[in-house]
């Protein structure tokens, strides 16, 4: 049995409001951002007085004024998630890493982190966009047993704000900086067991959410929301039917891409709001780290009497997946 041990989270320095993004003169408002998309503030890795002056015409320019890297952020949350699961950064054995915005080719982002951490560990780039916690639970438990090591850690980083058109009225309001961290186990430890996993993609409407090799991030919002939200709700009932999951009890977590997609998933799922764990109303959009980041929130309020936690997650590829987690 893989358990949860630990979970880490870190999220860009720099606060950006509504009243930030209205000042930028782009043809939005607070009211229409909360509107629309539910966002209140996003924490990014870029000055104010950078966007404000530039909305970021060259986003080349980010790699000189930025404020934290993706490799910063990965390293914090990681650091978080080794202390809640008691263990030392030298005793992972595994490092599976998604990064949709790393500063190079080659060398793999994923040797670029265990060398920030200090590690010898196998280090290997497993990168899928916004479902990557469902992909790292469905790799691991797809493993023999036998061949895992004792300990590894899923980790996911991500500062897409180094890729948005602050001139784009939509752009600018979605996107957070962030990253986050799991330790999963095949020791006996106290912790979250993995009871369940799944994973898919499928390449239709992959043109529909990009960010070009020398440009910026753009998508069919339309489209794409309109998808993700019946294919979220299709795997969250498939998920309940199959494990008994009771929501006036059992906590469901989404992939943060605006609060109000995610309010349209819990009413057509009949989620109550206290058993909804999100952050995007205060963070933005994190990529693959909102929902992990919105579970690591929480670590300390998870009560350990057989409580499960439903991680439901879609994004770029298109690509979708699960991972349900029993206290």
């Amino acid at each position: 049995m893989l358990r949860v041990v630990g979970v880490g989270h870190a999220y860009g320095d720099v606060i950006i409001d509504n009243k930030f993004i209205e000042a930028l003169d782009v043809g939005t408002t607070e009211a229409w951002i909360l509107e629309k998309i539910g966002i209140k503030e996003r924490s990014v890795t870029l000055p104010l007085d950078y966007i404000s002056q530039t909305k970021n015409k060259n986003p080349y320019d980010t790699l000189k004024v930025r404020t934290k890297t993706w490799i910063d952020l990965a390293d914090e949350a990681i650091r978080m998630a080794a202390k809640r699961a008691e263990i030392d950064l030298n005793e992972i054995g595994m490092l599976l890493l998604d990064c949709i915005t790393p500063d190079f080719f080659f060398p793999p982002p994923s040797v670029q982190l265990k060398e920030k951490l200090g590690i010898d560990c196998l280090a290997v780039d497993c990168i899928t966009a916004c479902p990557a916690v469902a992909l790292h639970g469905y790799l691991c438990l797809n493993f023999n047993l036998e061949d895992l090591p004792e300990n590894i850690c899923c980790v996911t980083s991500a500062t897409v704000s180094h890729t948005v058109n602050y001139s784009d009225r939509t752009d600018g309001a979605i996107w957070g900086d962030g990253a986050a961290a799991m330790i999963v186990t095949k020791k006996e430890k106290k912790g979250l067991k993995i009871i369940h996993s799944s994973f898919d993609s499928d390449p239709t409407r992959a043109a529909s959410v990009l960010i070009e090799r020398e440009g910026y991030f753009r998508q069919d919002g339309r489209a794409v929301r309109n998808f993700s939200v019946l294919q979220t709700v299709r795997m969250i009932k498939d998920v309940k039917n199959q494990y008994d999951l009771d929501f006036s009890r059992d906590i469901f977590i989404g992939h943060q891409a605006n609060k109000t997609m995610l309010d349209q998933i819990c009413q057509a799922c009949g989620i109550p709001e206290k058993n909804h764990w999100s952050n995007v109303v205060y963070r933005g959009n994190q990529a693959a780290a909102g929902a992990l980041a919105s579970l690591s929130e929480n670590w300390e309020e998870i009560q350990y009497h057989g409580q499960k936690i439903l991680i439901a997650v879609l994004g770029a590829g298109l690509s979708w997946g699960t991972l349900l987690l029993e206290s």
